[in-house]
């Protein structure tokens, strides 16, 4: 029976509504990502223009268009990006829920009897097991006189000197045999370690196997898949296994290093000469000099499919296309995954918080100015302030050694239209966990930033070791620890805490 992708969005989370739009018009998911600034004499049911990155686009309040009584939206509302008329446009909504692929069965026409002539939505899916009902929305008809919005000039014709519409996808970067590489951040699945390889299932071009929740995921290394054949010996603690996922098969990577999340302009990737290896779909340049040879997953693995399949055991196509799609709907989501990183002892934050990850060689530190937040980055014209989580947090500086200075990493987050770095010792790995707990009572010299730990996650590392881990509330940290007006070159002071928790570190895993 034939079926149908749709992505779908909480719309008012205290009634319940959940709307679905056909999945191929929503070109991306995102927070709000900066201020959205009110249309004069528009229409009444547009919430206004914001920049994302290096467009504007109209956003349009959902509630009001569909004439809700209650038309507002919370600090953690979502935007979905949709294509209409060759334009982008951002829909408002309380928040993302997932993609779903939905039987032609399931799907349900609403009477004509019940619709006025300016309905937006055409039809309902029914899932009877889960009592739930999707609201399917007609983008066709969000504007009542559509004509107007396809003759519109930039709709149809658009200068050349202005450029194509950019487009953007994001990469997992990661380093292997001395070269770089990226994959779709829909194909990663997780990281860990190689520790947890077991060498009893090593064979041929295969290093082991990795229990997984259950599941046995071959594990090869990136010589047998990147480099001929030809393993580079020896072993570093940056070391990982990159664990990804294709429409037939889940398998795992051992690569040197993960060196960041990477969103690549589309438009920008070197197209491949015709003759080249179909494993790789192009070369982008993020700087000059810096080549990442972009990988397509599937085609990488050609050749050794039926010997992981074998070794995966491996049921069915059906079960494997739909634990593909509920990969490709959490990563859509970025729900329920975390960057593990350290400042003296592991900490989280989540990944749908982060903007970017990069080194820390180019800080400027403030003349006279101490403190946590005494340095600024200049991010690619835009500056913003840098804050040592090791003085935020009270850890001790680490010693005055230079290549540990240089080996530090900042994370780039952003909660609104504000921006921040945060300096880290080192960056672990992306987890999956889908659980966490409200953080118990911390140590008193800690209370004064318990706003910015307010939860925790159980983070397994290497040697099958768990540990719970504080989940750092980067939107808290922004809002209630910063000036708001962030290029004010007065620094405020803040106490130094010591960081201690009620919470037991560690615990071995049965």
């Amino acid at each position: 029976m034939a079926e149908q992708l749709f992505a779908s969005f909480i719309l008012d989370r205290e009634q319940g509504l959940e709307i679905a739009i056909d999945a191929e018009s929503v070109t991306e998911a995102t927070p709000i990502t900066g201020h959205i600034q009110p249309l004069p004499a528009s229409v009444p049911f547009l919430e206004g223009i914001m920049h994302l990155r290096d467009a504007v686009i109209p956003i349009i309040n959902l509630k009001k268009r569909l004439g809700l009584s209650a038309t507002t939206y919370d600090q953690d509302a979502k935007i979905a990006v949709v294509m209409l008329a060759n334009q982008r446009f951002g829909l408002l909504f309380d928040d993302i829920k997932e993609v779903l692929r939905i039987e032609e069965s399931l799907i349900l026409p609403v009477q004509p009897a019940l619709q006025s002539l300016d309905y937006i939505i055409s039809s309902l899916i029914t899932l009877k097991k889960e009592q739930r009902t999707l609201e399917i929305l007609d983008l066709n008809r969000i504007f009542p006189d559509n004509s107007l919005l396809i003759s519109h000039p930039d709709a149809t014709k658009a200068p050349l000197e202005a450029g194509r519409l950019k487009t953007y996808s994001r990469y997992v970067i990661f380093a292997a045999n001395g070269r770089q590489y990226g994959i779709p951040v829909e194909n990663s699945r997780e990281i860990t370690f190689p520790a947890d390889i077991n060498n009893l299932f090593k064979s041929g071009c295969l290093e082991g196997a990795l229990q997984l929740r259950g599941h046995t995921i071959p594990v090869m290394s990136a010589g047998s898949l990147l480099n001929g054949g030809q393993v580079v010996a020896g072993s570093t603690e940056l070391q990982r296994i990159l664990v990804m996922a294709t429409e037939s098969l889940i398998f795992g990577m051992i690569i040197d290093e993960i060196l960041e999340i990477m969103t690549v302009v589309n438009e920008e990737i070197l197209a491949m000469p015709t003759r080249a290896e179909l494993s790789i779909t192009g070369i982008y340049e993020p700087v000059p000099g810096r080549n990442i040879m972009l990988l397509d997953v599937e085609n990488l693995i050609t050749s050794q499919k039926e010997l992981l399949k074998s070794m995966a055991r491996i049921n069915s196509e059906d079960e494997d296309n739909a634990k593909a799609d509920v990969v490709r709907a959490r990563h859509l989501i970025t729900e329920n995954c975390y960057l593990i990183f350290t400042i003296g002892k592991n900490f989280a934050i989540e990944l749908k918080d982060i903007q970017e990850i990069i080194e820390c060689d180019i800080l400027m530190s403030i003349p006279a100015a101490t403190g946590f937040d005494s340095e600024v980055l200049n991010l690619r014209g835009q500056i913003i302030p840098v804050i040592n989580l090791r003085q935020f947090y009270g850890y001790p500086e680490l010693k005055n050694n230079k290549n540990q200075k240089n080996s530090c990493k900042l994370i780039i987050c952003r909660d609104g239209k504000q921006v921040i770095g945060l300096q880290v010792d080192s960056i672990v790995t992306i987890y999956k966990q889908e659980q966490y707990y409200p953080t118990p009572s911390l140590n008193a010299q800690l209370q004064p930033k318990k706003d910015t730990l307010d939860r925790l996650i159980e983070f397994t590392g290497e040697g099958t070791v768990t540990e719970h881990v504080l989940v750092v509330n980067t939107h808290n940290m922004i809002n209630n620890h910063l000036r708001q007006n962030i290029s004010s070159p007065t620094i405020l002071q803040y106490e130094e805490v010591e960081v201690e928790t009620s919470v037991p570190k560690t615990e071995k895993r049965s």
